[in-house]
């Protein structure tokens, strides 16, 4: 039963898709990528959280706090919520700079402030880079869910028509198919946590009290406190991902699809109902360590966790929110790095040479992150950090943009290259900072080294 339901799920998306393309056959590059700035209230909003109901915050909350308690828990709801006003003041300036050069994407902000070509490709090839790992991301995902119905299928196959899926959204109407699609798993999405979640707390009544057993069942997660390099982690953490969150290539692509600065701004103002799902994502984790259930790893558990107290159609159900939650959000990689390519990289290009050139660019990433993604390892929160790493060292030059202040672009380019090589190489040298997320630190000598090229010159 529970296969049934998926399908019909994954049926119904595919119909949405197609009733996406009604009216727009013959797509620009401009209508293909951002939908010619034409979307309302609704898909924009629909299609913002669409990209933060992601697989990775379904899988990767409960994984994240069963591993790490309380310490997880502090830093990935603060930067979430410290986002919201971010974003208010950030994102309508963001458009309002985006439509006055008509841009497609966030280097397209860069040429047209900085009018350099080295500036314009560097933060390209800087946002390709990082986003190349957020494939894996939401394949690694979407095979733990799948894995759950027992199919005697390959994993390569399983992976290679979810790709083959999120290519025909891209290729039939572009941004269009996504963000319609992402009203469906939206919806599904909380239907699925708040049921999950809600039978987590029901079963937990049934469980020892972990105070009164002598802790046989477990530690509870609460008790699970954040040292002080947990607190500098966390703290730094926050301000780094609430920045990333907001200039992330993809999420400023999504911007350039709304209508309106006044729409832009007031879909801030309810994004904070995202945070609906994070207290049912906490007691699926909670239920998962006090049951003692066995995890083959910490991101099995909202699925284990499914499979345990739901009836089967509705393990469908949950199955297939999250596999849309994979998609939508594929779909919209996809789109931000052909984009990026066609468009940014290879210049000179027609406008039709635009989008077959970034449907060629989007099947080969397709095929990069399908077959990296059966040797990928690690839980899905350490591959999220790696990606904020990168595309936040593109805030300090985009800050100097929507100030209307001049800078070098020599300067602009050093900071970027300074910000993500001492970001990853502190990381992936696992030098000792304190607890002080070293992507802050990249992006603080970032900002100095634009500020320092840029204005000191000028002062004397």
């Amino acid at each position: 039963m529970s296969s049934v339901t998926f399908c019909l799920v994954i049926l119904l998306s595919l119909g949405i898709a197609l009733y996406s393309r009604r009216g727009h056959h013959h797509q620009g590059t401009r209508d293909f990528f951002v939908a010619s700035g034409q979307f309302g209230g609704a898909l924009l909003f629909f299609l913002a959280v669409g990209e933060t109901y992601s697989i990775g915050t379904v899988l990767g909350f409960p994984a994240g706090t069963v591993s790490h308690g309380t310490a997880f828990v502090l830093w990935f709801l603060s930067y979430i919520v410290l986002a919201f006003p971010v974003g208010y003041f950030l994102n309508p300036r963001i458009w309002q700079a985006g439509q006055a050069c008509n841009a497609l994407t966030l280097a397209d902000l860069f040429r047209h402030h900085v009018g350099s070509r080295a500036v314009e490709i560097a933060m390209a090839l800087n946002a390709i880079l990082f986003l190349l790992p957020f494939g894996d991301m939401q394949f690694v995902g979407l095979l733990t869910v799948l894995q759950g119905f027992g199919w005697q299928v390959p994993s390569i196959l399983l992976t290679t028509l979810a790709a083959v899926m999120a290519f025909f959204w891209v290729a039939l109407s572009g941004i269009r198919a996504p963000a319609y699609v992402s009203i469906l798993k939206d919806v599904l999405t909380i239907v699925a946590v708040v049921a999950v979640g809600g039978a987590a707390l029901l079963a937990m009544g049934h469980l020892p009290d972990p105070h009164q057993a002598g802790r046989a069942v477990g530690q509870d997660i609460a008790d699970i406190r954040p040292t002080g390099r947990d607190e500098a982690f966390a703290m730094s953490t926050v301000i780094l991902q609430s920045i990333g969150f907001c200039v992330a290539p993809q999420t400023v692509a999504f911007l350039f699809t709304g209508r309106s600065r006044r729409i832009v701004r007031r879909n801030q103002v309810l994004m904070p109902l995202y945070m609906l799902m994070f207290p049912f994502l906490y007691l699926v984790a909670e239920y998962a360590r006090r049951s003692g259930m066995a995890l083959p790893t910490p991101n099995d558990a909202f699925m284990t966790v499914s499979l345990a107290l739901l009836p089967g159609w509705m393990d469908g159900l949950v199955a297939a929110a999250c596999t849309l939650s994979a998609l939508v959000v594929l779909a919209g990689t996809c789109l931000a790095i052909g984009s990026l390519v066609s468009h940014n990289l290879l210049h000179g290009l027609s406008d039709r040479q635009q989008r077959y050139g970034a449907q060629v660019v989007i099947a080969l990433y397709l095929l990069f992150s399908v077959v990296s993604a059966a040797h990928a390892s690690g839980v899905l929160v350490k591959l999220n950090t790696m990606y904020y790493f990168g595309v936040t060292q593109a805030a300090p030059g985009l800050f100097a943009i929507l100030l209307a202040r001049p800078v070098r672009p020599a300067a602009l380019v050093a900071g970027l290259l300074a910000g993500d090589g001492l970001s990853v190489g502190l990381y992936l040298g696992g030098v000792d900072l304190g607890g002080i997320n070293p992507g802050l630190v990249g992006l603080v000598a970032n900002a100095a080294i634009l500020w320092a090229g840029s204005y000191m010159p000028r002062r004397r």
